[in-house]
């Protein structure tokens, strides 16, 4: 398993002014799709901004205006482009990270490689392993009602280090609100913290029964473009949430 290495998976990040504003900023992440920039001065890389350091380390009702530069990770901690997969996997769980820069031999910025990459990669090794989603996801899911607010979500989030919440009614996902949702819909616009975050969710949630397996949840995830499933029971009822992240430590335990 994992015979790929990080160079053949590895992407050129997208890029950003290290100049730029936290709105410009964001409105650059929900226009290309993406959940990392590199920010650059001139032709240096001086820094890697996430839409978790927006959440997470930014009160969204400060200035619009504010600068990025206090909220950049800086470029340290490549690794090689010949580094195996699955050395990959160790570093990135290790770290707590969802994206990793990784170098040439000249010690310069290659690429980046992120959970995507590496789950996709793992697609044929899980065929093998035969898993189903019960045995990776995680139960104890960040939920909330429709009617709670915007602010609610993201307090909620940054409380448990989440970079989502379900949303759930009757016991049944309705929708999820993710980092990538209060980047593109409420950075910026503070006036909808007090609002019902099932006004701005991603709905209907996308689910998986329990007994899925995990390669062709992994397809499917890759098809619909996600990061994270929400996995119901039999009844429609919530039984947990599966992301990138549980689908890589299982990886990492299968090694």
């Amino acid at each position: 398993m994992f015979k790929q290495s990080v160079g053949e998976l590895a992407a050129r990040p997208h890029i950003v002014a290290a100049d730029a504003t936290v709105t410009q900023a964001a409105d650059v992440m929900t226009r290309e799709g993406v959940s990392c920039l590199a920010a650059v001065r001139g032709a240096r890389v001086v820094g890697f901004l996430t839409e978790t350091a927006l959440i997470r380390h930014l009160d969204v009702d400060l200035d619009p205006d504010t600068s990025i530069l206090e909220y950049l990770s800086r470029p340290i901690g490549g690794i090689p482009r010949d580094m195996a997969v699955q050395e990959a996997v160790r570093v990135m769980l290790d770290r707590r990270e969802r994206h990793l820069p990784v170098m040439d031999l000249g010690g310069s910025l290659f690429g980046l490689v992120t959970e995507k990459e590496l789950v996709d990669a793992l697609a044929v090794d899980f065929m093998v392993e035969n898993a189903v989603c019960s045995d990776l996801m995680r139960a104890d899911v960040l939920v909330l009602a429709p009617e709670r607010s915007v602010r609610d979500a993201l307090d909620q989030m940054r409380a448990k280090s989440a970079d989502c919440v379900l949303i759930v009614a009757a016991g049944r996902p309705t929708g999820i609100f993710s980092e990538r949702d209060a980047t593109a819909k409420i950075m910026g616009r503070p006036e909808r913290l007090p609002e019902p975050v099932a006004n701005y969710m991603t709905g209907p949630v996308i689910s998986v029964p329990l007994e899925a397996m995990v390669y062709k949840v992994i397809q499917f995830m890759r098809q619909k473009g996600v990061r994270r499933v929400a996995v119901v029971a039999a009844d429609g009822s919530l039984a947990g949430l599966l992301s990138q992240r549980e689908i890589l430590a299982y990886a990492r335990r299968m090694g």
